[in-house]
């Protein structure tokens, strides 16, 4: 369903190239041997990091070491996958969100870190990636929620560990992504892939929150090697100045984490409910039969005494109402005798 919902949207948005420059997301990139046999010179590529608005948004353009390539193309309605892979990445976009302080990526909050499970997806890319389609990217917001039309990019759901280093600096973090896993399942041909290749990069951004006022701000973004990310200096306690997450997509479901004593309760109680719910049900209907029943059977019973009654004082009426006149008794008294003197 969701592959023709694709095809829709692409054939939509091919119809609308004369009204809006979208065509870039859906028609195929040129390859060099167009640039070559057109004489033109190769575009310049997208950098690992964009600056969209200083201090508060970029994108990054995170090499995907051994990850499959996705392809879509325009009027077919199965994607596949490439063989052999071409060089890939993965567009993650950090960007403040003044209205409730705090940093989202890809539309998804990360600091402060959203409950679990919270779930990030991301557009896959060719690693050429020119800076002109990236630069149409960010300035048609295709990267935010507000995109809602197909394009030719796969999307990835995201396995990933997330962390945030306290500094000694006061109201400067880092929040620190790293993308360990890519997972395709809501669509034909699905696939997963570690990402666990030598030369796979991570990011880590530093906050700085004003003590002054509820502002946030991006003061840096890195994409470094793992081994390279900033580590956590030991508190006075004893502990590390670290919070660490991890989410894996394939280890929860809509009740929860697989395997966690709260999302077999959350089981439990949904088919109590969903047994109750059947239960009501017929309880309803019965209650419903039973009420229409005895309605029944009462106006039938008021029907035949109503009828009863009236028979009843008919004949009543019958015998008070005689042909003949009634007959009369004689009721004189006895006859008085007369003395004589």
């Amino acid at each position: 369903m969701r592959n023709f919902t694709l095809v829709g949207s692409l054939i939509a948005l091919a119809a609308a190239a004369d009204s809006a420059d979208t065509a870039w997301s859906y028609l195929p990139d040129k390859t060099a041997a167009w640039y070559k046999e057109h004489g033109q010179a190769l575009p310049e590529l997208a950098p690992a990091i964009t600056t969209v608005t200083a201090n508060k948004s970029y994108v990054v353009k995170l090499e995907c070491v051994g990850c499959p390539f996705r392809v879509r193309e325009l009027y077919e309605v199965v994607e596949h996958w490439q063989e052999p892979p071409q060089e890939n990445s993965l567009l993650l976009n950090f960007t403040v969100d003044d209205a409730r302080p705090g940093l989202l990526l890809n539309g998804k909050r990360i600091a402060p870190l959203d409950p679990m499970p919270l779930s990030i997806s991301a557009f896959q890319t060719p690693a050429n990636l020119s800076q002109d389609t990236m630069t149409k990217m960010t300035t048609q917001h295709m990267l935010d929620r507000s995109w809602v039309v197909g394009t030719k990019y796969g999307t990835f759901e995201l396995q990933y560990e997330h962390a945030v280093i306290g500094t000694r600096a006061f109201g400067r973090n880092w929040i620190q992504f790293d993308v360990t896993a890519v997972h395709q399942r809501s669509t034909y041909n699905a696939a997963s892939a570690k990402l666990d290749k030598e030369g796979q990069k991570m990011v880590q951004i530093l906050l700085r929150e004003p003590v002054d006022r509820a502002e946030l701000y991006i003061e840096d973004v890195q994409v470094v090697e793992r081994e390279d990310r900033v580590k956590p200096f030991k508190m006075k306690c004893g502990k590390l100045a670290m919070m660490r997450t991890e989410y894996n997509p394939l280890e929860w479901d809509y009740y929860g984490k697989i395997g966690t004593v709260t999302r077999t309760l959350r089981l439990m109680l949904s088919s109590i409910t969903d047994s109750w719910g059947v239960l009501t049900f017929w309880a309803v209907v019965i209650s419903a039969a039973v009420f229409f029943r005895r309605r029944i059977v009462r106006e039938q019973q008021e029907k035949a005494l109503a009828e009863a009654r009236e028979e009843a004082e008919a004949a009543l009426l019958a015998s008070d109402y005689s042909a003949e006149p009634p007959a009369y008794s004689d009721i004189s008294g006895p006859e008085e005798k007369t003395e004589e003197v």
